[in-house]
């Protein structure tokens, strides 16, 4: 993959026969009850395609409460007189502009060829940059062209030149790939996709109004979902995107996040359906020249369906109980992983994802007390969190619904030592996180009397009688640990 680090091309900026625009943007940080609270300020690019009017990315206005558009190299700052073209499939707006820039050469897109050269001019910082690469492949029957690198946030509503100077696409977000099997790559609009928008133009609509559009309120819907997606708030995310989706059903990349949302939550058969659906709102054509694209897009098809299909086969095979304990056992082996990462959000989201389909398990199956255990043990997991996190109340509600889970466990299944071994850890380990060590001593001896050779048995319990300052005890319980399994903590 070609690409150059964003930097200032002096050659290259001398080149451009046109006036680059930089977008500060003011938007809400969030909202309390439908209202604003808190501004943050974002960038945005944009470029001159007449003496007065200037084009940039939907996604680079929608929700602005104040947007500036300047030109760095001549300090000017224009005034917005309101969108007069938009087209928010293909996230591309035109603005009037009151002042006059140098507009760049619009050029035909449809020569364009996988690896041309091109370079992209933006703003990821104050000072317009060039970002140099080549043509990755073009796609929805010639309307996107995929760039064979990453397009820097403030690059969004930038033109893209071929070696002409010529501008062939609008820069806009990058796409993200719903089974994570190819790296994001940057993404354009062609400009014969641009040019039928300009000749579209009609009369100038104020930014406050056309904000109010359900069409672009649904950009703003798709934010806080992306937002959401981030931090691990799946939930959340995906009834934002039900939200984005009602305001917009024709945006493909709301249905693309939400697969993966998803398929992160283990919702596999809507994942696909949504992937299915970004697909072909999206098609690609047969023709001799974009063969490759049309195969690949018939590829992402079969490779969609086949996941559906492998998942459906597996899951009758396994039988519905036992596959969602083992989604169970993938969240909370995510969460661990996340966790020592830092990203507390995510991590509490995958415990209560866990939760939430060993309930569904339990429901099925209401006598099986390995389902209820492996419930109250990952709400024990899930409390250790809120530990951490010093939300005390929510932590000791889930210790006493962990103690009850495993009680119920050792209610059903009487015999098997193996199993009542590890209800009895589960509730010890709760209860000496809510401080009874007493009891917690009970139970890790019930474990220990059950299953002898289990080196975490003994490290509980050490741990419990050093809390209760019985040191020397504590010390023979590590040392035990220590000789049944020395890596154990490592």
């Amino acid at each position: 993959m070609e690409q150059v680090k964003d930097n200032l091309h002096q050659q290259d900026i001398k080149k451009t026969q046109g006036t680059t625009v930089c977008f500060e943007i003011k938007i809400p940080s969030g909202y309390i009850n439908g209202l604003v609270w808190g501004v943050q300020t974002a960038r945005g690019s944009g470029f001159f395609v007449a003496p007065d009017k200037i084009v940039t990315n939907v996604h680079v206005l929608a929700g602005a409460t104040k947007v500036t558009a300047m030109c760095d190299q001549t300090e000017t700052v224009y005034t917005i007189e309101g969108i007069i073209a938009f087209d928010d499939i293909n996230d591309l707006a035109v603005l009037k502009i009151a002042e006059e820039g140098i507009p760049f050469l619009l050029g035909d897109s449809n020569p364009v060829r996988k690896g041309d050269q091109v370079r992209v001019l933006g703003y990821p910082k104050k000072k317009v940059n060039t970002v140099k690469g080549s043509i990755h492949s073009i796609r929805n029957s010639g309307k996107h062209l995929w760039l064979n690198f990453e397009v820097s946030e403030g690059n969004s509503g930038g033109p893209v030149l071929n070696a002409k100077g010529e501008v062939i696409a609008v820069a806009t977000n990058e796409a993200m790939s719903f089974d994570n099997s190819s790296p994001n790559r940057g993404r354009s609009i062609s400009s014969n996709v641009l040019r039928s928008l300009l000749e579209k133009a009609g009369k100038v609509e104020p930014l406050d109004v056309w904000q109010k559009r359900s069409r672009i309120r649904a950009y703003v819907a798709a934010y806080e979902g992306d937002d959401n997606r981030k931090q691990g708030e799946y939930k959340e995310a995906i009834d934002l995107y039900d939200a984005a989706l009602k305001l917009n059903p024709d945006l493909t990349d709301i249905y693309n996040n939400r697969a993966v949302v998803k398929m992160s939550v283990g919702r596999y058969d809507e994942a696909s359906t949504d992937a299915l659906t970004a697909l072909r709102l999206k098609p690609e054509k047969f023709s001799f020249i974009g063969i490759g694209a049309f195969l690949a897009w018939n590829w992402e098809i079969i490779k969609v369906l086949s996941r559906r299909i492998f998942l459906r086969i597996i899951r009758n095979i396994l039988g519905q109980s036992l596959w969602l304990a083992i989604q169970t056992h993938v969240k909370c082996s995510l969460a661990k992983a996340r966790a020592e990462q830092g990203n507390i959000a995510e991590v509490r989201n995958l415990y209560q994802m866990g939760i939430d389909i060993l309930t569904e398990a339990v429901n099925q199956r209401p006598k099986n007390a390995k389902y209820y255990n492996e419930r109250g043990w990952t709400k024990y997991l899930l409390g250790k969190l809120e530990v951490e996190a010093e939300n005390e109340v929510e932590a000791d509600m889930l210790f006493h619904e962990a103690i009850s889970d495993s009680e119920k466990a050792l209610q059903l299944e009487l015999k098997k030592p193996k199993y009542r071994s590890a209800f009895y850890h589960t509730r010890g380990a709760a209860k000496a996180a809510l401080g009874n060590h007493v009891k917690a001593i009970e139970d890790f001896n019930e474990c220990i009397r059950l299953k002898p050779k289990k080196a975490l048995y003994y490290h509980d319990r050490g741990v419990s009688k050093q809390a209760l300052g019985q040191h020397e005890a504590a010390e023979a319980d590590f040392a035990k640990e220590k000789e049944l399994d020395p890596n154990l903590g490592k």
